[in-house]
């Protein structure tokens, strides 16, 4: 009866450190930086880091690179208006986040014309939503813009979901 015993805990240690180690590595996986060269030939091209750069002025910025800003705001989005979120929308926090893309979009510089046309256009709407005009429109296409630039700029090309929005692709 002893060795049995012993036998299911070091069982349920087992599990627990596999668990634990699965969790880990699940979490840790979704925190790594965008990559800024191909990973593999099967795997869309990552844009280059020269596509898009911060100008001089904005050395403190607190974005290692353009990409980075990109999936900063993709994940802002898809935690204020994702699942559901923009059926609830908090209109103060969607100010201060489009006040915030205009503040870094001023200090990005690209000789991409489909890229800065993408900028342009969202430059456009996060005037809108800091005008204070309460329309959903605009942070639908904010958020779909920065979805689509992330999977473009960032290389993500194992998606589905891709709303095809952009100027911007990057090279295949």
């Amino acid at each position: 009866m002893k060795s049995w015993s012993t036998w299911l805990v070091a069982l349920g240690l087992i599990v627990v450190l596999v668990g634990g180690y699965y969790g880990y590595t699940v979490t840790e996986t979704g925190k790594k930086e965008p990559e800024t060269v191909a990973k593999g030939e099967s795997e869309k091209v990552v844009a280059s880091e020269t596509v898009a750069e911060f100008t001089e002025e904005a050395e403190t910025s607190k974005y290692k690179n353009v990409g980075l800003f990109i999936k900063e705001f993709h994940d802002k989005y898809n935690d204020t208006l994702g699942w559901g979120g923009i059926d609830s929308v908090k209109w103060n926090e969607q100010k201060d986040i489009s006040t915030e893309i205009l503040n870094v979009m001023d200090t990005i510089q690209t000789e991409n014309q489909a890229l800065q046309q993408d900028l342009d256009r969202i430059s456009s709407y996060a005037k809108t939503v800091i005008s204070g005009k309460k329309d959903k429109d605009p942070l639908l296409k904010l958020h779909r813009y920065f979805h689509d630039l992330d999977i473009e700029f960032n290389g993500y090309g194992n998606t589905k979901d891709y709303y095809n929005i952009t100027t911007y692709k990057s090279e295949s």
